[in-house]
């Protein structure tokens, strides 16, 4: 026996390859048949179960359809599309530059110590 592809029937062959997206195959086939039927894959679960020894096979070399060509799987995946461009809104700046003159601390000028010796000469 060649490493040959397992054939299966054309709807089995869909719903292996949809548990095949959804699952990680196990070798142990009871796993995959309770994992088959939880998902609604009764074609593929009944499959499985009275084909033991092509499941181990066609696990390790693959499956394909008996017919000419798979008709589609049954849970198509869509192909990513391309991310929509950003779009973003120009906004003027909102804050002024300050002056580059450094004021010396006196008067209304901002800044810590500025306040602390505002604050002081009010009380002392």
């Amino acid at each position: 026996m060649g490493r040959e592809k397992i054939k299966v029937p054309g709807k089995v062959y869909e719903e292996l390859t949809a548990l095949q997206r959804e699952i990680h195959f196990t070798q142990d086939h009871q796993d995959t048949i309770k994992k088959a039927e939880d998902r609604g894959y009764m074609n593929a679960a009944n499959w499985i179960r009275e084909n033991e020894r092509a499941y181990k096979i066609g696990f390790a070399w693959g499956f394909e359809s008996e017919g000419d060509a798979p008709q589609g799987n049954l849970r198509d995946i869509p192909v990513r599309e391309a991310p929509a461009p950003k779009r973003t809104i120009s906004r003027p700046a909102t804050l002024q530059p300050r002056s580059g003159k450094k004021s010396s601390g006196s008067g209304s000028s901002g800044g810590i110590i500025a306040g602390i010796k505002n604050w002081l000469g009010k009380y002392f």
